[in-house]
């Protein structure tokens, strides 16, 4: 299901994905699964204390606020769960979808790293206001 929801747009952010997916959690709506969101620490731009955040909204679900509302649920869990003190998200700069949910819920742009803005937000309790769906 996590890999029949991929299409185009999808490929054309991420690639190919990984054969065997498994994210943090699923976006559920109702029953049925819109998409997922993850985080992780091995990617080479990380700071100490620094976790990526990623995110997918299968198509059909797109533009209700679903991956805003995932996203920021997964950087309360971090906040309150993890000793991290900052997430990142690494958005290639002609996504506008995505640098606009980045800006919803509190990411701040810093760096370009091979064609894609790094953004960046604490991870406190206080960080950001929630984002309500």
């Amino acid at each position: 299901m996590l890999i029949a929801g991929r299409d185009d747009e999808f490929h054309r952010w991420m690639g190919e994905g990984d054969p065997n997916p498994e994210p943090t959690g699923c976006i559920v709506v109702g029953n049925r699964v819109v998409g997922w969101v993850d985080y992780d620490l091995d990617r080479d731009w990380l700071e100490p204390g620094e976790v990526n955040v990623g995110y997918t909204v299968f198509a059909p679900y797109r533009g209700n606020g679903y991956g805003s509302r995932a996203v920021e649920l997964l950087l309360r869990r971090l906040a309150s769960d993890t000793a991290h003190a900052v997430a990142t998200l690494l958005i290639h700069k002609e996504n506008e979808r995505s640098l606009a949910l980045a800006a919803r819920v509190g990411f701040t742009p810093g760096r370009e790293i091979r064609h894609s803005l790094l953004l960046k937000r604490p991870l406190t309790a206080s960080g950001h206001q929630s984002v309500e769906v």
